[in-house]
Parts: C-alpha cells; structure tokens; sequence
C-alpha cells in the first residue's frame, strides 16, 4: 500500500506541475517574441480589470492599439512604437509586394526605411555549407545526448585498454556492451570466473577483452561497486540532459541562422540592396561621382564636384 500512495503522489504532483511549468515556459516564451512583458501584464490585468469596466475612449482606445502593436511583433518579429507606424509599414510592404513575415525574420539585415536588403548583408554561398554542417552534428548530438538522458546504463570508461562500455546500472545479472572502436564487444555476468579469483583484477598483458571482463566482474561481484554505479546514474542522467540542452538550442540557432539567410534572399529578389544612384546628367553644385563596386560590401568613389570645376580659382 506505501508503494501505491507513493506512486499516486508523485503522479499527482507530476500532473499538477506540469501545467505550472508549461505555461510559464509559453509566457516567457511569448514576452521574448514581443520584446516586452505587455502579454504578461495585460492577462494578469484581466483577472482584476474587465474590459467592459474601461469605457470607451482614448484611454480604450489607447489600450487597443498598444495591444495590436504588440501582437503584431509577438507575429512577425518586427518591433514598433506605435500603431500609425505599423500601418504605415503594412501599406509599405502592399504596395510592393513584400511579405511581413520575411522583413522580421530577415531582421537587421532588411532597411526599413530604404525598404531594401542593406549592402554588404547578402549571405555567402560558402556559409551555408558550414550552417548546414553545424545542423547536422548539432542534431545528430542532440538525439545521442537525449538517449542517454533517458538509458538504464552507465557510460564507463577502463583507462587501461581505452574501453568505452555502456554498463547496465541495475541489480541482477550484470551485462555491458562496447561503442565507438569496442562497439563488437559484449559481455554478461556468466563469464566471470569462479572463486577464488573472483573480484581480482588481473594485470592487462595485451589481452583487451579479457581485462575488460575483470574490471567488470570486479564490479559486478562487488556490493559496494555496484551500488555506486547504481547512485552514479542520476548523476549522468542531469549532467546528459544539460548537453542535449545545449546541443538543442545550438540546433534551434542554426535553424534560425539558416531561416534568416533564405528570407534575405528572398527579399533581394523582391527589394534589391539599395545603393547611392549615380546621375548620368550632373547638375550644378552636385556632385559627379563615379562608383566602383568591388564584390558585395565595399565601394570606392571617385569624382569631384561640377561647381567646383567651373569655380575654381585662377592663378
């Protein structure tokens, strides 16, 4: 009866936790898309303040817009002030042709005010092989990472022969397998010798295998070896969940890094980077100017002005 009043308690917990947990995830969640803590504010503010007990009027209104504005940033990722300014950039984007969505995600990259792709933020062809690279590992790390969080066993290495061994961490008859270069070795309880050399190490003399099968018999025959390998399992399941976390959110910033790149293409094939416009009719007190691009960010200009060419001073 304990052991079911325990289990009915930790479920009971588990059930009333996760939601608290879940939803503060999604709050902090939401207040970082926003850039502000509005989201947070305005749903504690309901609990106590109706909306029906705000009466029509600026302050209404007021309310309104802020909310609008910060739902249009919690969406599209594109941060203003004030709602004049998100209708203005909306009847902007309209007018030619240009997806919200992409101007967020392109993020700094993407002039609003020139409403062009800025020079010298176009994405090399060369970055992206190291981006999908960087993908691949980062996800290939989370899964093994992830897997380990959750196994039954102990990850152990025998410095002597440079073994790496997963060690089965329960009571009962011992089993342990190889990975990496030992991936083909396997061993089981039942090998052990019987006594008396039982629980001694023998010294390694080349043998790889069978000094691995002492070390392990060592542990397995002794009490107070497995117990520690037994307690050593929490241990590797937290210090295995912080990788994969780590190796998670490398995954989700190359994902972003990657998102980023095609939607700045993207814009560059609707809103070309905008560069100084060079007249071919200089006039008067302008200047005339001739711009020589060299690859994508660098520009050297040359010229002098038309008012100073025909006022220059005699001699």
């Amino acid at each position: 009866m304990g052991t079911v009043a325990s289990w009915n308690e930790i479920a009971t917990l588990a059930s009333a936790t996760v939601p608290i947990v879940g939803i503060s995830l999604v709050s902090l969640y939401l207040c970082y898309k926003s850039g502000t803590l509005h989201p947070l504010r305005n749903r504690l503010t309901r609990l106590f303040i109706g909306r029906e007990d705000i009466e029509p009027g600026p302050i209404r209104n007021s309310l309104s817009d802020r909310s609008a504005v910060v739902s249009f940033a919690m969406i599209y990722g594109i941060h203003l002030d004030t709602a004049s300014e998100v209708k203005a950039l909306i009847a902007k984007a309209e007018s030619r042709d240009i997806p919200l969505h992409l101007i967020g995600i392109a993020g700094s990259a993407f002039d609003r005010s020139e409403f062009a792709v800025k020079p010298g933020r176009s994405p090399r062809r060369g970055v992206d092989g190291m981006i999908c690279m960087g993908l691949l590992v980062s996800y290939l790390a989370t899964a093994c990472f992830l897997a380990g969080t959750f196994a039954d066993d102990i990850l152990i290495r025998v410095r002597a022969t440079n073994t790496v061994l997963w060690v089965a961490a329960k009571e009962g008859e011992g089993a342990a397998r190889g990975i990496l270069r030992g991936r083909n070795m396997a061993f089981s309880q039942a090998e052990c010798e019987k006594p008396p050399n039982t629980g001694a190490i023998e010294p390694f003399v080349g043998n790889e295998p069978r000094y691995n099968l002492s070390v392990l018999c060592a542990i397995w025959t002794s009490p107070s070896e497995r117990k520690e390998l037994i307690d050593a399992l929490p241990q590797q399941r937290t210090a295995f969940g912080a990788v994969a976390l780590l190796c998670l959110m490398a995954l989700v910033g190359f994902l972003q890094a990657l998102t980023r790149r095609n939607a700045i293409r993207k814009l560059e094939r609707r809103a070309p980077a905008h560069s100084s416009p060079v007249s071919a009719t200089p006039r008067s007190g302008q200047s005339r100017r001739l711009v020589l691009r060299i690859g994508k960010s660098i520009y050297l200009s040359y010229g002098t002005t038309e008012a100073n060419f025909y006022h220059r001073p005699k001699h």
